[in-house]
């Protein structure tokens, strides 16, 4: 009995210590398995992303089981070997986070804004959102860049004159992404759509603006044209000619002198 316990504790301990390296080779102390990569699940109450978007997301995910999906991402690590599969999760899942937040129209990443600017995500919101450590998102952002499926534009204010403070930067999604994924018609049929969208929804706003101007006019005017310019009126009592109307008659003067 002696001997057949010491045997099972033997073993035991065996297997936990080969599961223990099994599990630090796969890089699983940053809570990475390799059978069920974890891949970016879009905040809860978001609106709906046009679907293009939400199918590259999916398409990406690919990549995951077979890396020559994007070759040249997958040859980021500068190494002829393979990429790991740590830092293949790592990859798509902040690039899921990333397509969740481009512009269509001009794939810049970040929130729009109400004066219609783009606000950049900052990193520790992406390792948030993509489910990430900084550290592994900074490496995958770094991979990203590498393999120009995206480009990275740091922003700063000034401060003082010798002091600048840096800001979220502006990030853009390379469509050769599209591309070679086999997204590059659809597109730029998509695109098209939302630039003509925005288009219409600019056209309705101005409309909305002139109309309010309209209103505050003849709120002023009190449906009395002739109001609006009071100094006009003032001087049409007097039998004299208004500011404006004595401006241009100067003006007319000037530009054609009487040479007679």
């Amino acid at each position: 009995m002696f001997l057949l316990s010491t045997l099972l504790t033997a073993g035991e301990t065996m297997h936990n210590n080969n599961t223990n390296s099994e599990n630090k080779n796969s890089g699983n102390n940053c809570g990475h398995c390799p059978e069920t990569p974890r891949h970016f699940v879009p905040p809860e109450n978001h609106a709906n992303r046009p679907q293009i978007l939400r199918k590259i997301i999916i398409a990406i995910q690919k990549f995951y089981q077979d890396p020559g999906t994007l070759p040249l991402l997958n040859a980021a690590n500068e190494s002829d070997r393979q990429q790991r599969s740590e830092r293949r999760e790592g990859c798509i899942a902040i690039l899921g986070c990333i397509l969740h937040y481009t512009d269509l129209v001009t794939l810049r990443v970040g929130i729009p804004q109400v004066d219609g600017s783009m606000a950049g995500l900052t990193m520790p919101f992406l390792a948030e959102k993509s489910g990430l450590g900084e550290r592994r998102a900074e490496r995958a952002i770094h991979d990203l860049k590498a393999a120009g499926i995206i480009t990275v534009h740091p922003i700063c204010t000034k401060i003082s004159d010798i002091i600048y403070e840096g800001i979220a930067a502006i990030r853009t999604v390379s469509k050769h992404l599209f591309t070679a994924l086999g997204f590059h018609d659809w597109l730029r049929h998509e695109q098209q759509r939302a630039i003509e969208r925005r288009q219409k929804k600019n056209k309705k706003q101005d409309r909305k603006k002139l109309a309010n101007i309209q209103m505050g006019l003849n709120a002023i005017n009190n449906g009395n044209p002739a109001s609006a310019d009071p100094a006009a009126d003032t001087a049409q009592r007097k039998g004299e000619m208004s500011p404006v109307s004595a401006f241009f008659t100067g003006a007319r003067k000037i530009l054609n002198p009487d040479t007679s």
